[in-house]
């Protein structure tokens, strides 16, 4: 990697930096690691200011720097024991980027995924790739969930952070109130009679889900069209939230009008 610059310290520190939100938010910029996300970052639309590569990488990630490099995005390489203090897992890949972030534009009255204090940056992420893999099309959240730009959120999403649009509001119920009064809201419960495979929605609709200790708030619920439960045959209580969502993608989907 001829092109290679060595990292510096100031970079280090703005690096590791960034896996706090405050420090995202500062510096509207966010993390991606690994070959998968920096391979989707390449392919978005999303501007990725540079990348940190450790060492004798491996050949697949030469091949995703090659990209970066022929685009004049700058390259740092980082020894081992720097790279390891930078990434956000265990077994680092090896490469991160750092990135821009951006907000796709929300489309008012349109389907759309509705998550009031889903604050497990893992199932938020999930919750998004799932959501894009059902053909869902936009996300808002509430201020109270996860940070979607949390590095373990965008390594969940396994790259459809760079596609799907996602915006966190401070009032979850006002702007759902103000921006989506027009279509149907079912929300996912647990003290409902009325089990999914009866919901049926007639034309665009939004999934409310909410925390797994507190669902969904009261001023959300009062804006459901209606509620559901997920009915299951078994002794555990609820669901993870990420796996309630999946379950629901499956059924609803089915009502999806392009």
């Amino acid at each position: 990697m001829h092109y290679a610059i060595p990292i510096t310290q100031k970079l280090r520190k703005l690096v590791r930096s960034l896996n706090q939100k405050q420090n995202r938010d500062q510096n509207h910029l966010f993390l991606a690691e690994g070959e998968k996300l920096c391979g989707e970052a390449y392919k978005s639309d999303f501007q990725v200011e540079l990348l940190v590569v450790r060492d004798s990488p491996a050949a697949e990630v030469l091949e995703i720097v090659d990209n970066f490099a022929d685009e004049g995005i700058p390259i740092y390489n980082a020894p081992k024991h720097q790279f390891d203090q930078m990434a956000t897992t265990k077994s680092p890949q090896g490469i991160v980027s750092v990135i821009t972030k951006k907000e796709l534009p929300i489309t008012p009255n349109e389907n759309v995924v509705i998550l009031d204090g889903v604050n497990d940056p893992g199932n938020l992420g999930t919750i998004i790739r799932t959501a894009e893999w059902f053909g869902f099309k936009q996300v808002i959240i509430g201020s109270d969930s996860a940070d979607h730009f949390n590095p373990k959120a965008v390594r969940s999403s396994m790259g459809a952070i760079f596609r799907m649009p996602v915006k966190s509001y401070d009032d979850l119920a006002e702007e759902v109130k103000e921006n989506f009064g027009e279509i149907e809201l079912f929300g996912a419960t647990l003290d409902n009679k009325k089990y999914m495979i009866d919901s049926k929605p007639k034309g665009k609709f939004g999934l409310v889900f909410g925390s797994e200790s507190h669902g969904i708030s009261k001023d959300l619920i009062a804006q459901l069209t209606s509620n559901y439960t997920i009915k299951g045959i078994g002794d555990t209580e609820s669901l993870n939230v990420a796996i309630a969502a999946g379950v629901s993608f499956n059924h609803f989907s089915q009502f999806i009008k392009n």
